[in-house]
């Protein structure tokens, strides 16, 4: 038995990707199939998604301006959050790690360990100052992007809350790069 079900995005399912419109399930009865048959095809799985994940993050950072990210720049902006701005740190962290330079801001509640009453305005503010510093150094180019960006629903007027952050793109495949063709965190 093999069932495909094909789920259209919509205002209230719209994927974390944001160069992934559609999502699929496919829904397979693997009972009968042996262990090693299984494993199979989790490894097919996993190779496909990584095919696709290269290809995807390759076209997406290729339709984004390049605004001179460097494996050094990320590594002194990170290191200068590591010390006292953990939960930013672990949010960039996750949205390099997931391949999509997305975090939802259910996941940054969850990874920072946050109470869901706590607000997050200002949550990117120690982004922002610890990057400033690094240009200042000449440690970051003055032209990088925001290293962390909140994300706002652009159909709202006024006052609202961010829908998550992201990290840009170019930094994602930085590291993707790094990591040999996987999304990931940085290995050194």
């Amino acid at each position: 038995m093999c069932t495909v079900v094909y789920m259209t995005a919509t205002a209230d399912n719209i994927p974390r990707s944001p160069t992934n419109p559609v999502s699929i399930t496919l829904t397979v009865d693997l009972a009968p199939w042996t262990q090693d048959q299984r494993q199979r095809l989790l490894d097919a799985i996993a190779s496909i998604e990584a095919e696709r994940a290269g290809a995807t993050l390759t076209a997406a950072v290729e339709a984004e301006e390049a605004t001179g990210w460097t494996l050094d720049a990320y590594r002194e902006v990170m290191a200068g959050l590591l010390g006292k701005y953990f939960a930013q740190a672990k949010v960039i962290n996750e949205a390099i790690k997931n391949g999509t330079g997305y975090v939802s801001r259910e996941e940054v509640y969850s990874l920072a360990g946050y109470a869901e009453s706590r607000s997050l305005k200002g949550f990117t503010r120690p982004v922002n100052r610890v990057m400033d510093e690094k240009v200042e150094e000449g440690k970051v180019p003055d032209e990088a992007a925001p290293l962390l960006e909140p994300d706002y629903d652009p159909n709202i007027k006024g006052y609202q809350r961010a829908r998550g952050f992201r990290v840009p793109l170019e930094v994602v495949k930085l590291l993707w790069d790094q990591n040999g063709g996987q999304p990931g965190r940085d290995r050194d």
